[in-house]
């Protein structure tokens, strides 16, 4: 039980712990700006509370796939933020040094509102899931401690996590951070949109088929690295061809938003 606390919220918490550590770098190196993430994060907090609370309700919706649909909705919502993010960054970053430190460039305020938006999408929907797992124990004092000490040491591990990352990439040349950090963040929509799709596939919503691979023998979604990977990169161990367009989707789109964003209209 103890184990299993700790992957099940090290699974939670290190998604949105990656995602804050690649906004905040790009938000820091671009405008020295990192104050919408206390918004980010309170917002998160107040919403999974919320969502978690009212979640029999929501379960109920579009015919008891309420749950499935809500969580792909926010997937979605959060890969799209993501995407604006790409864009903003990169139309600062071509405008040149001067207006990449003004804290009121337009596009410092779009990035800073979609960042705070993508991070309280993130934390709503992992947050939630740690709320609704913890509150399961609430009654059973005998494993409510061991549980508390798993959630405590997952959620340390994933934090610890994003620390390093952060600092990984604000460490890396100057000419490659921000496209080392877009990366990450095209692999984190593409993740995003692939969740989404399951959750669909789930609610009946999308046909299901077969996998198009299949590598839980060699690498099993619940291990560490598994969960790092899927966190970081998305992987999935039997994806689904519908899934695999979706990734693909999300990669591309901030892919392409990013050479909108670098490269003047001509």
């Amino acid at each position: 039980m103890l184990l299993g606390s700790v992957i099940l919220v090290l699974q939670e918490t290190l998604e949105a712990a990656l995602l804050v550590s690649v906004l905040m770098m790009i938000s820091y190196q671009l405008w020295n700006r990192v104050a919408w993430l206390l918004i980010g994060i309170g917002g998160g907090l107040v919403l999974s509370y919320l969502y978690s609370s009212n979640m029999v309700e929501v379960s109920e919706w579009f015919d008891y796939v309420g749950q499935e649909i809500v969580n792909a909705g926010l997937q979605v919502l959060t890969a799209f933020f993501i995407v604006v993010c790409t864009w903003a960054a990169y139309k600062s970053q071509r405008r040149g040094s001067v207006a990449r430190q003004t804290q009121t460039s337009p596009f410092a305020s779009l990035f800073v509102f979609c960042a705070a938006a993508a991070v309280a999408l993130a934390i709503t929907r992992e947050g939630s899931e740690i709320l609704l797992y913890l509150g399961g124990f609430l009654q059973q004092q005998e494993y409510f401690r061991t549980i508390m000490v798993g959630s405590s040491i997952g959620f340390s591990i994933g934090l610890s996590i994003g620390i390093l990352l952060y600092y990984g990439l604000s460490n890396l040349p100057v000419k490659w951070r921000l496209d080392a950090a877009v990366i990450l963040m095209a692999l984190f929509a593409g993740n995003m949109l692939a969740q989404s799709v399951l959750q669909l596939t789930q609610a009946d919503w999308i046909p299901s088929s077969r996998s198009f691979w299949d590598t839980s023998h060699w690498l099993p979604e619940g291990s560490i690295l598994g969960q790092l990977l899927y966190a970081l990169v998305g992987y999935e161990a039997t994806p689904s061809a519908a899934q695999l367009v979706a990734y693909t989707t999300g990669v591309l789109l901030v892919l392409a938003f990013r050479a909108a964003g670098k490269h003047p209209k001509r």
